[in-house]
């Protein structure tokens, strides 16, 4: 009996141990990342101080935090967190947005960039700035484990922006999934909204892995070697859950593209929550550049990372003229220079340096690597014997780009699984007819409809057809979602086909697939589209904030 006793104690002891454990940890998370409440209203004294939100009618002033270490970017991303945050002061002016930056860059000035990079009108007044000097735990390049451990980082990086100021409402637009659980767990009263522009980790990885496929994310080295694909493979399945589960957290979850969102899903397993918002893109100058004039230029835009397979245009291009030899430029002709080029095509579209097509690669290069991929693109083209009508062009001015999207006619893109596109959506604001790899973004959400191949050639719409589309356009201007916007493809072959099919393409039909292009451009993917669809996200999570502060008052 005495022994049962000593056990049942034991036993209850262990228990009650086991229980405390959890919540001594979460009360210990909660101090140190939380911290007290007086450290917290000094926070809030601190950003009062430095804000001048509207609260006519009484409002309380309300504060939304976004975590996005780069706000200084200029990139996509970046339009995106300053279009939400221009929505919010337009719609809720007593909101105050909280940005954690790891920029190192005074408001004012962050401000400022935003309104010159986007156009966009930002008030300074609402825009509250807390900076991050732990970002490098995000930036660091693992050379093993490198999303867990990024992910990991993201966690200690969130801890951080909560400690130096808890919002009521956690914003996170850069994909660190691994914040959720923190934040639920630090402050459980915070609504968590995401906006996802890829998943950290999808199947299409997961399958590529398994299936020993060589690419982007899995190098050739562990591609090649069944133990390591295995050991790969078993890591991707334990990070897809852990993913999974953190993203279980969020409140409400905005995806980019149809891609993403099925992804998301997928992953999290929230439908109800989870909805698409196309990203903003400004295509008001891109619309107005005339349709006239066009030169047989075939024009990429794309950073020159390796995902975006720029492999892939020249093996296109190389098996277009290697088609049509009348296309080569003959051996007597010397490579013009890229200035040549743009400044025949502008004052003298019938000159001969007009007559050959020329493809053209504009892109970013971000740091000496990417340098060097471009220096070996202009290598490969030499050694296709297509480098004299091959352009390489790295960090080439705006204006530059303008004039090569002006004078245009084709728009080249190649990069498998893109989220979204945002290149792809400039390309056909400017009037390029475009032919974009045929997966996730492009195919989903924005070459829609597309001119496929069929029969192994591909299936360009009539002139009558062309002929009809404009006659209706011309009567009731809107968007069309029957004529081809673009054209699509996947192997090399059927994008140089593609090439020959657009660059032949007849008078109407080029007129007819630029008109309905430019009119999804303007439409699909504007900033008033982004707006309306961002509301129906961020209303109910106002209302909520409102509800939650009445039920406190009533108490």
């Amino acid at each position: 009996m005495v022994l049962l006793l000593e056990g049942a104690v034991y036993f209850g002891l262990a228990l009650c141990a086991a229980l405390a454990v959890p919540l001594v940890v979460t009360f210990c998370v909660r101090a140190l990342v939380h911290g007290s409440a007086a450290h917290r209203q000094q926070c809030r004294e601190r950003a009062a101080r430095a804000t001048w939100p509207d609260t006519a009618g009484g409002r309380e002033v309300r504060y939304v935090g976004f975590f996005h270490p780069y706000p200084n970017a200029g990139g996509g991303g970046e339009r995106v967190l300053w279009t939400m945050i221009k929505a919010i002061q337009d719609r809720y002016p007593f909101v105050v947005c909280v940005i954690y930056s790891g920029d190192a860059v005074p408001r004012d000035e962050l401000v400022r960039n935003a309104r010159r990079l986007f156009g966009l009108d930002i008030s300074a007044d609402t825009v509250h700035v807390v900076e991050l000097s732990w970002r490098w735990w995000v930036d660091h390049k693992f050379p093993r484990l490198t999303m867990l451990m990024q992910s990991l980082g993201s966690i200690a990086l969130a801890a951080q922006a909560i400690r130096r100021f808890c919002p009521d409402v956690f914003v996170e637009t850069v994909g660190f999934a691994f914040t959720y659980p923190l934040v639920d767990l630090v402050a459980p009263d915070v609504p968590i909204v995401a906006y996802t522009h890829y998943p950290t980790i999808s199947s299409d990885m997961q399958t590529a892995v398994s299936s020993r496929e060589a690419g982007v994310n899995n190098d050739s080295a562990i591609a090649g070697s069944e133990v390591l694909s295995s050991l790969k493979s078993a890591y991707y399945t334990v990070f897809a859950q852990m993913y999974a589960f953190a993203g279980g957290f969020a409140s409400a979850v905005m995806t980019n593209s149809s891609w993403t969102q099925a992804h998301i899903v997928q992953l999290f397993g929230r439908p109800r929550i989870t909805s698409i918002v196309y990203p903003p893109c400004d295509t008001s100058a891109l619309l107005e550049l005339s349709p006239d004039g066009r030169a047989p230029f075939v024009v990429s835009l794309a950073q020159f990372r390796p995902e975006k397979n720029h492999r892939l245009q020249l093996d296109a291009f190389a098996e277009f003229l290697r088609s049509h030899p009348d296309q080569v430029l003959p051996s007597d002709e010397k490579k013009p220079a890229v200035e040549s080029l743009l400044s025949s095509a502008a004052e003298h579209p019938e000159s001969p340096l007009c007559k050959h097509p020329a493809l053209v690669m504009l892109g970013g290069a971000r740091n000496i690597d990417d340098e060097a991929r471009a220096e070996a693109l202009r290598q490969t083209a030499d050694a296709l014997g297509i480098g004299r009508q091959v352009h390489v062009v790295t960090n080439a001015p705006w204006g530059q780009v303008l004039r090569w999207l002006r004078h245009g006619k084709l728009g080249l893109h190649t990069m498998r699984d893109e989220h979204f596109g945002i290149g792809v959506v400039e390309m056909m604001a400017a009037g390029l007819l475009t032919v974009a790899h045929d997966s996730a973004g492009p195919r989903m959400d924005i070459v829609t409809p597309a001119v496929r191949c069929a029969d192994g050639r591909p299936a360009m719409p009539s002139d009558d057809a062309a002929r009809a589309f404009l006659a209706a356009a011309a009567a009731t201007p809107a968007e069309s979602q029957t004529f081809p916007v673009g054209m699509v493809a996947q192997t090399a072959a059927e994008f140089a086909q593609m090439i020959a099919a657009g660059l032949a393409a007849t008078g109407p039909v080029e007129a007819a697939m630029r008109t309905a292009a430019r009119a999804a451009a303007s439409t699909r993917f504007s900033e008033a589209a982004f707006r309306a669809s961002f509301y129906s996200r961020f209303d109910p999570v106002v209302r909520w904030l409102d509800r939650n502060n009445a039920a406190g008052d009533a108490t």
